[in-house]
């Protein structure tokens, strides 16, 4: 099988940062804070517990940089660490059986928009959030980093460890349980 190789600029950054380099590893956090952030904050619902787990993401991603396979893209190995302690806290909240935390999820509408459109996208966007937040996680976690985050099969593989057909097989399943999620409901006569 043929691994992708990480761009030329983030090899040289990893070896500075096994190096001791801290601006180095600065610079591999900024690319991909921002999906490793949007990966928790789909998978735990809660901005705080996102948070909280993209910072363990980075700290476990430093403390086991030598661990790295410089072959594997970079982004890709911190996403599979954010996406494992996601899973590890969305298990230890099973079994702790506490109440779920109110969500927060905040459409930004746009200045173009008149305010009935402004309602309108609120309304759809809440209503595929509300859909979303229905489903098992692990449709949650493809349906997000392959519709938010744009990755695709064969790099949502990877993160997750289970060949590409899978993640084909998962997206499929999880966009039938998202459809079935926002149809309408017929009424009853």
């Amino acid at each position: 099988m043929m691994v992708a190789q990480p761009a030329p600029t983030l090899a040289n950054e990893v070896r500075r940062a096994r190096a001791g380099d801290a601006q180095a590893f600065a610079a591999l956090v900024r690319t991909a804070q921002r999906p490793v952030y949007g990966l928790c904050l789909r998978l735990l619902r809660s901005e705080a517990e996102a948070a909280e787990a993209a910072q363990e993401t980075f700290l476990r991603a430093y403390q086991h940089l030598g661990r790295f396979d410089e072959r594997r893209p970079f982004d890709l190995w911190v996403m599979a660490i954010a996406r494992n302690l996601c899973l590890d806290q969305l298990r230890r909240r099973q079994k702790v059986k506490t109440e779920d935390v109110e969500e927060h999820a905040h459409a930004l509408p746009s200045h173009d928009l008149s305010l009935e459109e402004r309602a309108i996208e609120k309304q759809e966007h809440a209503s595929l959030e509300g859909a979303l937040s229905t489903l098992p996680v692990e449709d949650r976690e493809v349906l997000a980093l392959y519709y938010v985050q744009k990755r695709t099969t064969k790099e949502i593989a990877e993160i997750i460890g289970v060949a590409p057909g899978t993640i084909m097989a998962r997206l499929f399943r999880a966009r039938e349980k998202l459809r079935q999620r926002l149809q309408p409901k017929e009424p009853l006569a």
